[in-house]
């Protein structure tokens, strides 16, 4: 019996835009950090950090709905 899990070839994708979407963010604040300090990219961030909240909840709620069906 193996304990590996296998997803959807969606909810890798997801995973991989929430990955993305997570690399702008930490290069954002990173500017931010060094100075570079913008209106645009103080919107940046905002923006980035509530796709990725969304990103995550979708993502999730995905996984638990499958796990739930799964499971009798």
């Amino acid at each position: 019996m193996s304990d590996r899990t296998t997803i959807s070839s969606a909810t890798e994708v997801d995973l991989m835009q929430i990955v993305a979407l997570h690399r702008l963010l930490d290069f954002a604040v990173s500017e931010v950090l060094a100075g570079n300090v913008d209106d645009s990219v103080l919107e940046g961030i905002v923006i980035l950090t509530r796709m990725v909240g969304r990103k995550v909840r979708r993502l999730a709620d995905k996984l638990l709905v499958g796990e739930s069906s799964g499971c009798d």
